[in-house]
């Protein structure tokens, strides 16, 4: 019996993947949580506690825990408390767990990413492709953090060759509290004039239901994840409800220059986002786990109008609980 823990199962993400992973028998399924799950979460156990390095190496032997599925990012589902306190968790508590597990003899870590770590570049071409390297600067806040566990994971991967690498990398999430939606649902969200850049979303869930897949799969190496559909920034904020701003790039620039990060409102990435597509492959997911997205941005989005965050319907659940179930 395959023996899963999911760190971050007090997310919504989290709460969806172990419901996903409980409906099968075969496994056993442990949450690590610091607060209490905002959604059912199966049979899953959970474990409410804050554990440095060596209490996480004992935790994962005592369980004889064969995969982790890594999604505990402040700042994802809620807001950071902090740049500190992101740093601290994001990155230094990645860094830890990774250590933990190849200490523990852990087979396999799904890690949640993002697929703005290639970066907006007006020379990248249309879809990237997972081989495509992160982007060394220029990313700020989670992204930041999301760059920076990657770029570690790709020199701790090869002294490890034992502990299989899956960083996930998601679109935007639409059905939990997310940069993009606090972008989103605010009112007139800013962009500049003379640019309307391509965007992918993702629905929260296919994206647990990418997860749960990975877990249960002999995977290795990043995965992209995204809606079929793609759509541009002035569009996203129409069907979100709301009115764009456009602003002219030099009085942006300008500002920024000058500190003033707020002219950007509440804009989750740096500025060649809103200039740029960084857009996604996703025939990795298809061929690797069998996955296909279930929702198109689109519908997401209209979902967020009549929802605050869009969650899916119990037909719907019940619909994605029987796809997972017969891969």
């Amino acid at each position: 019996m395959t023996r899963i823990l999911i760190n971050g199962i007090d997310g919504r993400l989290g709460a969806r993947v172990a419901e996903l992973l409980s409906a099968d028998q075969e496994l056993t399924v442990i949450g690590l949580a610091q607060l209490r799950p905002p959604a059912p979460i199966g049979r899953a156990e959970i474990l409410k506690a804050n554990l440095n390095g060596p209490q996480l190496v004992e935790l994962l032997r005592a369980e004889r825990i064969d995969v982790v599925v890594h999604l505990a990012f402040t700042g994802a589902e809620r807001p950071a408390p902090s740049y500190e306190a992101a740093v601290q968790q994001n990155v230094i508590g990645s860094m830890l767990l990774l250590g933990a597990c190849a200490t523990a003899g852990v087979k396999r870590v799904i890690v949640r990413s993002h697929t703005a770590v290639y970066g907006a570049h007006p020379l990248n071409p249309a879809f990237l492709r997972e081989d495509r390297p992160v982007m060394r600067d220029g990313a700020r806040g989670l992204i930041r953090d999301f760059v920076e566990v990657e770029q570690f994971m790709s020199e701790f991967g090869p002294r490890h060759p034992q502990l299989s690498l899956v960083p996930l990398r998601c679109a935007p999430l639409i059905g939990a509290w997310s940069p993009l939606i606090e972008y989103l649902t605010r009112p007139s969200p800013r962009m500049l004039i003379g640019f309307d850049p391509c965007v992918q979303l993702l629905h929260l869930e296919d994206a647990a239901n990418a997860f749960a897949l990975a877990a249960r799969l002999d995977v290795n190496g990043p995965i992209n994840l995204a809606a079929a559909d793609v759509l541009c920034i002035s569009q996203l904020i129409l069907l979100a409800g709301q009115i764009p701003l456009a602003l002219p790039e030099p009085l942006v620039s300008l500002a920024l220059v000058l500190g003033n990060h707020e002219i950007l409102g509440a804009w989750p990435f740096d500025l060649s986002f809103l200039r740029h597509g960084c857009l996604v492959d996703t025939d990795r997911a298809s061929a690797l786990l069998g996955w296909k997205p279930t929702y198109t941005a689109a519908e997401s989005l209209r979902l967020l109008r009549m929802n605050e965050y869009a969650e899916p319907t119990s037909e719907q659940a019940d619909e994605a609980l029987r796809a997972f179930l017969s891969r």
